[in-house]
């Protein structure tokens, strides 16, 4: 196999193209179903088949203008040798008639002659036999060829056909050297041919194929997204049919790219709806989201508010019911107190004045009341008793002041008073400064006055120091700040006791709700500073993490401004 590239000879790769180092069938493929392929076949068959259809005409031309030539020299011969032939069947010379049918045979494609008399069975014949002749396998090669003998002029005025002279010839003989010669000429005509077709298709793939492929190239490679170079065809192909859809599909590119373009643009402007949305839907989630949990904070507070409005009426009710007994017991104690003092003073005297009994009937009897009813024991316990009684009262008395803060945190009048004052009073209420276990640290300067009622602010300082106290049974910090800003007054009071968890941190306002064990606390402690908060308009925060503390943020409306904002950065 010639070297072509995947068995296709050189001159299929020079005419379509094709890489001889390419062996990929798909390739191979694409190559025989290109236009160039297929036009460039077309080209060398039709050039080809015109140029053998040409040549088999001219040698179909060529070989009847040399048959009807054999056939003219043929009928000249006849008639040469008519007369002679005619006056020698006449006189019966056989000599003459063997030698005119041998002269005959010397022409050629001539195989045999005969000479017939009329009305007679006279023959003479020369050359192959009559039944070679007649023969059916060999009878189509020959043809016969006949003229009349007629009477000489000399013996007859008017000449009658005395026999026939015939000839017989082989086709296959008639023409000799024109078979070789057909050959050689279609064989120079084939090769013309495909030299024409060859330089033919040359000239297609140079002048057409190659500027359609070049074209080709450019279209595929072409993006009709961004199209920035439209394609041109080659100016050997101006002004043709190729032009025309070129300029066609150019405009239909351009047109495209316009719709493309419209198309980003529509994308991109759905694409900045869509985020605008997005936004839009995100904002107003988050505002939908804000907006709930306000309800739900506003919800709660109304919940707490109802219950505290509940337990201000109750405990308004209590507070009443219970003050006036619970005065008038204490007012009884007190008396009782003195009741007993002046008793037990009495009995002292009566125990002086036993020496003077003489009557040892009655001292024994006196002796044995006094067994009987332990004075000694009495007379040491009986103040204490009156004492834890009067401590109890005055815890009854507390309780009760501050149920009533819930009914008479409106009608008490409000004034201007220190924040750091009111803080100052309430660690004083609880010792805190005289118990060495605390540390406090008070940042409240630069603080402006609060107005207020000054009582109550004091109680839910009180409050929220007692429980921070509490929440550190081995001692701790309590530091104390405050910072006013944009018509708040806030104070943050933080420990570093036990914490609570968010059960207790949820429920650490409501009434009765306490750690402390029983009798150490009345769980109404942030009950009431929580309402004492809301009453003056302000809010009680608690923040607290478990085993690291708890940091309470009371904040208080405050008109005034332009004051320096304490040092909150310091407290940890």
């Amino acid at each position: 196999m010639v070297p072509g590239g995947a068995g296709y000879p050189p001159l299929y790769c020079l005419l379509t193209g094709c890489n001889g180092a390419t062996n990929n069938g798909v390739i191979v493929q694409q190559r025989l179903n290109s236009i160039e392929s297929k036009l460039t076949f077309h080209v060398l068959s039709l050039t080809i088949l015109f140029g053998l259809v040409f040549s088999g005409l001219q040698i179909g031309v060529d070989y009847y203008n040399e048959k009807q030539r054999f056939l003219t020299e043929t009928h000249d011969l006849l008639n040469r040798q008519q007369g002679p032939a005619a006056l020698a069947l006449y006189n019966y010379d056989n000599a003459a008639l063997e030698s005119i049918l041998d002269s005959l045979l010397l022409n050629v494609a001539a195989v045999a002659s005969r000479v017939e008399e009329t009305n007679s069975g006279y023959v003479r014949h020369a050359g192959f036999s009559p039944a070679l002749l007649q023969d059916e396998q060999q009878a189509m090669y020959f043809r016969r060829h006949s003229i009349p003998l007629l009477e000489p002029g000399t013996y007859s005025d008017t000449p009658r056909r005395i026999g026939t002279l015939y000839l017989w010839s082989d086709d296959r003989l008639s023409r000799p050297g024109f078979n070789r010669r057909a050959a050689v000429t279609l064989l120079l005509d084939v090769l013309r041919y495909s030299v024409l077709a060859l330089v033919l298709a040359l000239l297609l793939r140079a002048r057409i194929t190659t500027p359609v492929r070049r074209l080709m190239r450019l279209l595929v490679n072409l993006d009709p997204r961004s199209a920035e170079r439209l394609p041109k065809v080659d100016q050997r192909l101006r002004g043709t049919e190729l032009d025309e859809l070129v300029s066609k599909m150019n405009a239909l590119l351009r047109q495209m790219q316009q719709e493309v373009q419209q198309r980003q643009e529509a994308e991109g402007r759905v694409r900045f709806m869509n985020e605008q949305l997005e936004e839009k839907v995100r904002a107003r989630t988050h505002q939908l989201q804000h907006s709930l949990d306000e309800l739900r904070c506003t919800q709660d507070l109304l919940l707490q508010a109802q219950r505290m409005a509940s337990l201000g009426h109750l405990a308004a009710g209590i507070a009443h019911e219970i003050n006036n007994p619970i005065a008038v017991v204490y007012s009884n104690i007190a008396t009782l107190g003195e009741y007993l003092a002046e008793l037990l003073q009495l009995t002292d005297e009566y125990e002086l004045a036993e020496r003077l009994i003489a009557d040892e009937q009655l001292l024994e009897s006196l002796f044995r009341l006094r067994n009987s009813i332990d004075l000694d024991y009495v007379r040491s316990d009986a103040p204490e008793l009156v004492r834890n009684t009067r401590q109890s009262l005055d815890r009854v008395r507390n309780i009760v002041r501050e149920l009533r803060t819930f009914a008479d945190s409106d009608q008490q009048p409000k004034e201007r008073v220190p924040v750091a004052l009111l803080v100052q009073e309430a660690v004083q209420e609880l010792d805190l400064q005289q118990d060495k276990r605390f540390r406090l640290v008070s940042l409240l300067d630069g603080l402006p006055e609060l107005e207020c009622v000054g009582t109550q602010v004091r109680l839910v300082f009180r409050h929220i120091l007692d429980n921070a106290r509490d929440a550190m049974p081995d001692g701790g910090t309590i530091e104390i700040a405050g910072e006013h800003e944009a018509g708040w007054l806030a104070v943050m009071i933080k420990d570093n006791g036990v914490g609570m968890n968010a059960a207790d941190l949820s429920c650490a306002v409501n009434p009765f709700f306490t750690r402390k064990e029983i009798g150490k606390g009345t769980g109404l402690g942030l009950t009431v500073a929580y309402n004492i908060m809301q009453h003056h308009g302000g809010d009680l925060l608690i923040d607290s993490t478990p085993g690291k503390g708890t940091v309470v943020t009371l904040r208080f409306p405050c008109a005034d401004t332009g004051l320096t904002v304490a040092a909150r950065e310091r407290l940890v």
